[in-house]
């Protein structure tokens, strides 16, 4: 689950295009991913102030056929793709990891 919040964490990265503050999800005892968006954020709202849930899936693209994509495909870090959908009025991410 991925968690907006105002608040100063130890962050694991930035993601710079999305002005994104994250914490490594597989560091927390709960899975947690702790996510802030400087203030001059592209992400959407819905992403900025709603909780997310999160999906590893073999192909982003077979993923994301038929859905209502909020966030296009973006790598944040080597061989690991992403992208968010709206999932009954919340976003949903999707996370393709390559060896």
């Amino acid at each position: 689950i991925g968690i907006p919040t105002t608040d100063d964490k130890d962050w694991d990265g930035f993601y710079s295009p999305g002005k994104i503050h994250y914490t490594e999800f597989d560091k927390d005892e709960y899975d947690v991913e702790w996510v802030k968006f400087d203030d001059d954020s592209p992400m959407p709202d819905m992403m900025k102030t709603i909780p997310h849930i999160a999906f590893l899936v073999d192909n982003i693209e077979h993923a994301l056929e038929g859905k209502e994509i909020l966030v296009e495909t973006f790598s944040p870090g080597e061989g690991v793709r992403v992208a968010l959908i709206v999932h009954n009025g919340s976003p949903v991410e999707f996370m393709e990891v390559t060896p």
